[in-house]
């Protein structure tokens, strides 16, 4: 039995030694500049580097701090017929993530497929309640990269993006987090985001995040 204690008890020590002593992998590549922004190879290039090619026929539209941010957004969520695709770092219960919830959930029950994923750390201060609501009105609601025994030398492996993808055709980005301390202007910096619309939404399409597969 004393063996059988003293062989589990190493085990443990070597897994959470394993887990602190393994740094992470870091890919390191500088890229030198070749071409000026306003030269056509340019975009060619940033294409092949991105993925998807950089195409025409879209439109961007500049949204500054939550008071602009959020209503696009939301109003983009209420208008999605078919398909919505939502991540975010910060997911936290208030009045901005009480109406995130609804707008999605209507959607949900109205037949539209939504898709969120949310950090495991960001959203630590979202209500249990709140996220029950959501996948009782049949929203796929994945949590990135939880807490396990195994995986704590990676606790600061999160996801940061802030994505919105309604229908293939609108997309959103940005810096806000879902929470009511982006309303107005922040006490500390101002934050921005974008709009992106195109008529081409095929790439639109495309655009959901390695995450989804790596959590």
């Amino acid at each position: 039995m004393k063996v059988a204690r003293a062989v589990l008890a190493a085990s443990v020590v070597t897994v959470l030694l394993l887990n602190f002593s393994t740094g992470e992998k870091k890919i390191e590549k500088r890229i030198s500049p070749l071409y000026s922004v306003a030269d056509p190879q340019f975009a060619r290039a940033m294409g092949s580097l991105l993925g998807p090619t950089i195409q025409d026929g879209n439109r961007i539209r500049g949204l500054r701090n939550g008071d602009e941010i959020f209503p696009a957004v939301l109003s983009a969520i209420r208008s999605a017929e078919k398909t919505i695709t939502f991540e975010t770092y910060i997911y936290w219960s208030g009045r901005i993530g009480k109406a995130f919830g609804d707008a999605l959930s209507e959607r949900a029950r109205a037949g539209v497929k939504v898709h969120v994923l949310l950090d495991w750390v960001g959203s630590g201060k979202m209500d249990d309640a709140l996220l029950e609501d959501m996948m009782s009105a049949g929203i796929e609601v994945e949590r990135y990269h939880p807490l396990r025994w195994y995986n704590l030398s990676r606790l600061n492996n999160r996801t940061h993006r802030k994505l919105l993808v309604v229908d293939g055709k609108v997309g959103f980005s940005g810096g806000a987090g879902i929470g009511d301390e982006w309303l107005g202007r922040p006490r500390t910096r101002s934050t921005g985001g974008i709009r992106i619309s195109s008529s081409k939404g095929r790439r639109w399409r495309r655009c959901r995040p390695p995450s989804w597969t790596t959590g």
